[in-house]
């Protein structure tokens, strides 16, 4: 079969399966195109001067070396620059000083326990001293929020005793109440203040209301004179009525003498129980200013008698030589028989120079002293012999008084006179050295 003939190169190729691939020409040339570019513009780049760094304030660092010009990538191969990090000028803070270690609460009706459980039965050891402070200084570092639980208990007019307790002494009280109201003293503040006003409202204990008053007027001097004084004589009631298990009221008397001394007219108070307390009142009836207490020792002494008398006689003896008043009332009291001879010559030597003082007192050197104790209402004073303290002049002042008394005296009362006559030998002995 016969074909017609074509001319060469007058016919396309067809894209037929089986057939030539298609030209690839183009592409390349495209892609070649984009290299060219490409380089061009990094060339560019290149040789562009970089752009500025941003400018920041950084403090004064060593300058880094100089970085090396750029050469073309064909003569070098390109090495990475790390970037250097630019610092801003900061504050530099320095770190918090570390939190003052604290010891962790304890609850404070706890401590209470472990202060009232301590074990009497045998001596206090170190150690157990040691854990006992221990816990009453736990409660002070506490605070405030340890005063509820120390008024709770001073309210309950509770109390452990360690006197007589073997090693009791490494405590530093003489009982947990004393311990307990130091402790409201240290904490301070106002809820403090308010438990210590309350105790001494509530308290029979005596002692506590010296202590809240000493500890009170030292915080505000002044500002707490009258609750002092109110409690003082709350208490003083009930003592009087028994109500005090014959605890001892020295310090009570003590108190009125203070709110004497600042100016409060307390005579009246300490003529009113000198049937209880014989002694106390008549021994803080000679400390009031002025001789004020005077005309109450004198009506005691003219409508008492036995202890009671006794006391105010001695009180206006010690006074005599230097209170007009005194003397006189003796006097007319020797002369009428309202003295016995026996009360007339216990007070010889208080015409020679013994004082009756109540608390701790400072005498002049060279006195000697001696301890007395009252059965009936459990008086506790103290006896002062102040003759070697005595100038020329009070010796012969003295020696005019007993002159006086002897001559008042009956003749009868022997023990009396002859207790006077000694007093005033030993007077004039003295006065001749």
């Amino acid at each position: 079969m016969s074909s017609t003939p074509t001319q060469a190169g007058s016919q396309r190729p067809t894209n037929a399966p089986g057939g030539r691939r298609p030209s690839i020409v183009l592409p390349a040339v495209i892609i070649g195109l984009l290299v060219v570019g490409g380089a061009i513009a990094y060339k560019m780049f290149e040789s562009s001067p970089p752009p500025a760094a941003p400018v920041a304030t950084v403090a004064p660092v060593q300058p880094h070396p100089a970085v090396r010009p750029l050469v073309p990538r064909e003569e070098v191969a390109e090495t990475p620059v790390a970037p250097v990090a630019v610092v801003p000028e900061v504050a530099v803070t320095p770190p918090p000083a570390p939190a003052a270690s604290r010891v962790p609460d304890v609850d404070s009706r706890q401590l209470m326990v472990s202060l009232a459980s301590l074990d009497l039965k045998g001596p206090i050891t170190a150690d157990d001293a040691h854990k006992w402070k221990e816990s009453l200084q736990q409660l002070v570092r506490q605070g405030a929020s340890s005063v509820p639980a120390i008024r709770e208990y001073l309210a309950q007019n509770l109390d452990v005793s360690y006197a007589g307790v073997s090693g009791a002494e490494q405590l530093g009280y003489s009982s947990l109440r004393g311990g307990l109201l130091d402790a409201l003293g240290q904490i301070g503040g106002p809820e403090s203040t308010a438990a210590m006003l309350q105790t001494m409202q509530t308290t029979v204990f005596p002692i506590d209301i010296a202590t809240l008053a000493a500890t009170l007027e030292q915080q505000s001097p002044g500002q707490y004179q009258g609750d002092i004084l109110t409690a003082v004589r709350a208490q003083l009631a009930l003592g009087a009525q028994d109500q005090l298990a014959n605890a001892n009221v020295g310090p009570l008397f003590q108190l009125l003498s203070s709110a004497a001394a600042n100016g409060t007219d307390v005579s009246a108070d300490l003529a009113q129980y000198s049937g209880k307390w014989p002694y106390y009142a008549a021994i803080e009836l000679t400390t009031l200013p002025n001789g004020a207490g005077v005309p109450s020792l004198i009506q005691i002494a003219q409508n008492s008698a036995g202890t009671g008398q006794a006391a105010a006689v001695q009180a206006l003896a010690q006074m005599a030589p230097q209170n007009s008043q005194a003397l006189t009332a003796l006097v007319d009291m020797a002369q009428q028989g309202q003295l016995s001879d026996f009360v007339l010559s216990q007070i010889a030597p208080y015409l020679s120079g013994r004082e009756n003082q109540l608390g701790p007192a400072t005498n002049p050197s060279g006195t000697t002293s001696q301890g007395l104790h009252i059965a009936s209402g459990n008086q506790d004073f103290t006896a002062v012999d102040l003759l070697n303290a005595l100038t020329p002049a009070q010796v012969a002042q003295r020696v005019s008084v007993i002159d006086q008394l002897l001559q008042a005296i009956p003749a009868s009362d022997t023990q009396s006179q002859q207790a006077l006559i000694q007093q005033k030998s030993t007077l004039t002995g003295r006065q001749t050295k």
